[in-house]
């Protein structure tokens, strides 16, 4: 029975890994290919039941609830967000992804966030895009429930085709959100 179940755990594993769960949207070399709407990120609305595509760091493993959230009354867009939230401890995380083989021009990240920082005036609440080395960062809010905040990163030129998306939260314990309809699209 052991090896039966550890059998099962290998073959997941294998298929996780054949079919996009991790960070980078495609093998490096390839031209990197965008969804019917223009978008280069792998699940960027969450709509998958796992954080495929995505790096998921809950620091010190301290925010208590960090999930894909199926209640399409939270989401953005779709049915689906990835949703944080902590009663007792400080909400601290990151998401990113990573995109290869991006073609030469210019692209623009734009992300979306609603939630509550619990009162937390020292709260961190940022995207970012990682182009050429270098980090560019735009602040995000927590305005209220289903009050989303829209944050842009336009202008992005990768000289090497490749760019770096992500997101960053830490509040105070009580903070919840939901993070959303995260795109990068070309210009």
């Amino acid at each position: 029975m052991r090896k039966k179940f550890l059998g099962i755990l290998l073959a997941a594993g294998v298929i996780a890994a054949m079919t996009g769960c991790g960070s980078t949207n495609n093998v490096d070399g390839e031209k990197a290919t965008a969804d019917e709407n223009g978008n280069y990120l792998i699940n960027g609305s969450f709509e998958e039941a796992d954080f495929t595509g995505w790096t998921v760091n809950n620091v010190n493993d301290s925010t208590e609830e960090l999930d894909i959230y199926d209640r399409d009354t939270d989401c953005f867009e779709g049915v689906q967000s990835l949703h944080f939230y902590s009663g007792s401890s400080n909400v601290d995380f990151s998401a990113e992804q990573t995109v290869n083989g991006l073609e030469e021009g210019t692209y623009k990240l734009t992300a979306h966030i609603q939630g509550d920082a619990a009162g937390d005036k020292n709260a961190t609440v940022y995207f970012y895009a990682v182009v050429n080395g270098e980090e560019i960062k735009v602040d995000g809010e927590l305005n209220g429930y289903v009050n989303w905040y829209t944050a842009e990163i336009p202008d992005l030129k990768p000289a090497d085709g490749e760019i770096t998306v992500g997101v960053r939260v830490t509040t105070a314990p009580g903070g919840w959100g939901t993070i959303d309809d995260l795109t990068l699209v070309k210009e």
